[in-house]
């Protein structure tokens, strides 16, 4: 998540509803940019506007961050499984002084 964004939400979690301008007031960010990242929030339907203010959807966020942690979990999974049955190769590109696909230069 955009750390923007984090900041309004938690803002919003914990002073309640707010205008675009309070928000940019109390955080210290310009008012078109609040009114940009609050926008993409709304879009994605953790805040809701109402009647010039807006408000954050505790329970949506939580919902959105738990789906983000087991997305997480999830792939680290599948990481940690594709990194043991790999570890039988001794030669890495990661270790490699050189990056794939490319030669030597000589003058």
């Amino acid at each position: 998540m955009n750390r923007t964004r984090s900041r309004l939400i938690r803002y919003l979690i914990t002073h309640g509803p707010a205008t675009c301008r309070e928000v940019a007031a109390a955080l210290t960010i310009s008012a078109s940019s609040v009114r940009k990242h609050l926008s993409l929030l709304c879009e994605a339907g953790v805040v809701i506007v109402g009647t010039g203010t807006y408000q954050a959807q505790p329970d949506r966020v939580e919902r959105e961050l738990a789906d983000l942690a087991a997305t997480f979990q999830s792939a680290g999974s599948d990481f940690r499984k594709r990194v043991t049955d790999d570890s039988h190769f001794s030669v890495s590109p990661f270790h490699s002084s050189e990056c794939p696909g490319t030669s030597k230069r000589t003058n």
